[in-house]
């Protein structure tokens, strides 16, 4: 083995390493579609060293990307569109583009409900616009110092330790918007992963599906974030 690695060039061996990766990339990007219905597709993929499966949310939304914006900007309402999402809590706000959240949302009896930190992180291309809020899980010792007191004390909860994933949002001709929700994360406490991965597909289906509506309201129709 030794011999053979020894034959390539430098050159040589980062293109191996690359393909490599590659190839590790396309297995993990499999996504198996789900449902598709009123113009709202999702899918889930296998996530290695996990067993619960990422899903992914797509649908066009008619609102401005400045419109969706003012939603996520909103914390305090996520109760009303995110699926199963019972309390949203604002905790640190460091500016417009990086925040703190506390999210209580509710699990199918008779598992306890999960509740999550998070930091939400926005970037946008200046060029196309497409705008990405990254979500991820935080401990609380990572919150602002000053943060830390507002943590609801909710009893007989769960807190789920690990999450990642994002919305994009693409701005389309005629003002209307193409929006991906994905998600992957780990409810804690020793949920069956075949029951959590039977339950996933509802979630980015329903919080698109409820999106479209609540981005209609009056109060976030002027909202320019940039």
């Amino acid at each position: 083995m030794m011999t053979l690695m020894k034959k390539f060039t430098g050159a040589e061996w980062l293109a191996a390493v690359c393909l490599m990766m590659l190839a590790t990339f396309s297995h993990a990007a499999e996504w198996r579609e789900e449902k598709r219905e009123q113009g709202i597709a999702v899918f889930t993929r296998e996530v290695a060293n996990s067993a619960f499966r990422e899903f992914r949310g797509e649908a066009k939304v008619d609102a401005e990307i400045n419109q969706i914006m003012a939603v996520l900007d909103d914390t305090e309402a996520f109760t009303e569109w995110m699926y199963n999402c019972r309390q949203a809590v604002l905790l640190h706000k460091s500016s417009l583009l990086d925040r703190y959240q506390y999210l209580l949302n509710d699990f199918p009896w008779p598992a306890a409900d999960r509740e999550m930190l998070i930091r939400n992180q926005i970037s946008q291309d200046p060029a196309t616009r497409v705008t990405r809020i990254s979500l991820e899980s935080v401990a609380e010792n990572e919150l602002p110092a000053s943060s830390r007191d507002a943590v609801p004390k909710a009893k007989g909860v769960k807190r789920v330790t690990a999450l990642r994933g994002f919305f994009e949002l693409t701005p389309q001709e005629g003002g209307t918007t193409n929006v991906v929700f994905q998600l992957h994360l780990d409810p804690a406490g020793g949920l069956p992963s075949g029951l959590v991965n039977s339950l996933i597909v509802d979630n980015p289906f329903e919080t698109l599906k409820q999106l479209r509506v609540v981005v209609q309201q009056a109060q976030y129709q002027n909202f320019n974030p940039f």
